[in-house]
């Protein structure tokens, strides 16, 4: 009977840890997908709701590295190397969201994985096979719905110029008003036009023909 107690105290603290340790990754976890997925979840919740859930993923980081803290801080000193563990991973993941450029990533990674599909849509447009078809805006084509996941907030892209000055919009981001980010291809190969689209915040050039803008 004492065997059996003593064996009961001393999984306590192993039980309590393996707790501590999923707390622990369950914040540092939360936060993580949430950044790197932060399109996605705008696309879904829409912007209007997207803030309210990144706000509700930093309270569960924090919660939860307050709770490991605290775990940590009250462990007796000859337990605190292995009681740390939880608590470090937070710190590490926090200091991953802070230097990491996961928006730049995600969006090499975007731009990479759907330029050959984007690149059909082009060749549809410039050949006059895909034209505007929605009845608010004569510069915005709806896409087709094998083609809709390249383009957030509703599957549509715009069409902006003519000729060897034509742009095509594939959004990445589309704000409630006016301000969008996205993929913009000019056929030229020139710098996107702000007098098509609006006050650019950033342009950063992908590769040839192809851009990457932020606007307002």
């Amino acid at each position: 009977m004492e065997e059996e107690t003593k064996q009961i105290k001393n999984k306590q603290p192993n039980i309590l840890f393996y707790f501590m340790l999923s707390i622990g990754l369950i914040g540092s976890l939360t936060i993580l997908l949430q950044k790197i997925y932060r399109w996605a979840l705008v696309d879904i919740f829409t912007p209007f709701f997207a803030p309210f859930i990144e706000l509700f993923g930093y309270l569960v980081f924090i919660v939860c590295s307050s709770i490991v803290f605290v775990y940590f801080v009250v462990s007796k000193p000859f337990q605190r190397a292995r009681n740390g563990i939880p608590i470090l991973i937070n710190i590490v993941v926090l200091i991953l969201i802070l230097i990491v450029p996961f928006t730049s990533l995600t969006l090499n990674l975007d731009h990479r994985f759907n330029k050959s599909e984007r690149e059909e849509v082009i060749k549809m447009v410039l050949d006059g096979s895909l034209k505007p078809n929605v009845s608010y805006n004569a510069a915005i084509i709806h896409l087709p719905e094998k083609y809709r996941k390249l383009s957030k907030g509703g599957g549509e892209i715009v069409r902006e110029g003519r000729g060897q000055d034509t742009h095509i919009l594939f959004y990445t981001y589309r704000g409630v008003v006016d301000n969008f980010a996205g993929f913009i291809y000019t056929v030229d190969g020139k710098s996107p036009d702000e007098m098509l689209f609006g006050d650019f915040i950033q342009v950063k050039k992908l590769e040839k023909n192809w851009y990457w803008v932020s606007a307002t």
